[in-house]
């Protein structure tokens, strides 16, 4: 068992069998992950790099550029990821694979005892901060980042969404024996390596972000991606049809989910951009205006697998798509050109 913990709990953690760094102490969510959002949360890796900087004390809006520019891919959206690249320039945060030959457990003691944190992908099944949702209900791939582990406990402390948790006893044995066993794969992992951090000013901060910006600005799409996914909407239809609501949210996720909420975040960079004196003008209202019409779709679309019906959604998604141009008639010419 385990539970959700907050910031006052973390001196309790203080002890001798106590492995991580106290830089790592969960701060409470970070605004984007509180307050009136039109998407509470993006996808599981850039929701736990948001909290993971929040906890050191950084602004993650400088490495979250390829917001920007997130494209439509036929039957999914861009699943929006931090570049490790980025990390470096940024912050002096160094991300490496972790080879996984020894159970699980002895990796991560070595690696928060040399004061990094680690990601790893778990089943949320074993997850207590996903009480009411994933936890011992349904097996599903997710992504945390462990910053603690006390041994006398045996209780590991991580992050992951938008929440600061821990986990012990067998949910943390069933964590950690994943992948043992000659017919199982052992889970990806990431070593965070954080004895470079930069203290950068808030200038020079800026000066990395506006750069990072100019770099990833050359991946917008050419063409427009709102129209695209319109155009393989009216194939998507039939599909969605003939499904469940669970047929529905997985496909829902991969399309509007993402595109909604990586638009969201894309907003809160261009905030972020004017705020050091980038030209980016309405960029930020054009985007959340298209955060919020991906959200309307997504309500009106949840009823397809009810009805069997497809609704005429192509206002909404001209909607979707205007907003895409007005934003790229500012940012190309600023950033792309």
């Amino acid at each position: 068992m385990g539970g959700i913990f907050m910031a006052a709990r973390i001196e309790s953690d203080v002890n001798a069998g106590f492995v991580g760094s106290e830089s790592l102490a969960w701060r409470g969510p970070h605004d984007w992950h509180q307050g009136e959002r039109v998407w509470s949360t993006t996808n599981a890796h850039l929701d736990v790099w948001i909290e993971l900087l929040h906890a050191l004390g950084l602004d993650p809006a400088a490495v979250l550029m390829p917001t920007l520019c997130v494209d439509f891919n036929g039957d999914q959206w861009s699943f929006t990821s931090i570049c490790p690249s980025d990390l470096w320039a940024c912050y002096g945060i160094a991300v490496e694979d972790l080879i996984v030959w020894r159970p699980l457990l002895a990796h991560l003691v070595e690696q928060l005892d040399r004061g990094n944190a680690v990601l790893v992908e778990v089943d949320a099944f074993h997850l207590p901060d996903m009480m009411g949702s994933s936890y011992q209900r349904e097996h599903a791939k997710t992504l945390i980042a462990v910053t603690g582990y006390d041994r006398d406990a045996h209780r590991m402390r991580y992050l992951h969404g938008s929440a600061g948790a821990t986990v012990g006893g067998g949910d943390l044995d069933a964590l950690m024996t994943a992948g043992i066993g000659g017919a199982q794969l052992p889970p990806h992992a990431q070593i965070v390596k954080l004895d470079r951090i930069a203290h950068r000013t808030v200038s020079e901060r800026a000066q990395v972000g506006v750069a990072l910006a100019r770099f990833h600005a050359t991946r917008i799409p050419a063409a427009n991606p709102v129209r695209a996914f319109g155009e393989a909407l009216r194939a998507h239809g039939a599909w969605l049809a003939g499904g469940d609501a669970e047929h529905y949210q997985r496909w829902a996720f991969a399309t509007l989910h993402q595109c909604g909420s990586s638009f969201e975040l894309g907003a809160d960079v261009c905030d972020w951009l004017g705020a050091h004196d980038e030209a980016v003008g309405d960029a930020a209202r054009h985007l959340r205006l298209l955060a919020h019409s991906a959200r309307g779709l997504h309500q009106r679309l949840v009823r397809v697998s009810q009805s069997g019906r497809m609704p005429d959604v192509t206002l909404t998604v001209e909607e979707m798509a205007r907003s895409w141009d007005d934003t790229m008639a500012i940012l190309k010419p600023l950033y792309a050109s």
